[in-house]
């Protein structure tokens, strides 16, 4: 199946581009995504994984419009044609 990738802030620096399309097996999840992109992109794992693979709470990253961290972490599981961005998270106040 093919998902596409959009990446934001300092993740686009080490990608080197805004979008890319991953070929990965049916079924496949938010974890076995960033795996397969740290494959690729050499040093992305640092940026989007914290301790023992978990996803790294300064990023937020999201499929199909809705926070994972809202559904099953790094668990959830992807569909053919699923948007994921990853974006640092956005702080503000005052």
């Amino acid at each position: 199946m093919e998902v596409e990738c959009n990446f934001f802030g300092p993740v686009r620096d080490v990608v080197g581009t805004k979008t890319v399309v991953c070929e990965l097996p049916v079924g496949a999840t938010v974890a076995e995504l960033v795996c397969d992109l740290d494959e690729t992109y050499d040093g992305l794992a640092d940026q989007l994984l914290e301790r023992e693979h978990e996803l790294a709470e300064n990023l937020v990253i999201t499929v199909d419009g809705r926070n994972v961290q809202q559904l099953d972490g790094g668990e959830t599981e992807l569909d053919d044609g699923a948007v994921v961005r990853i974006s640092p998270s956005v702080g503000g106040g005052g």
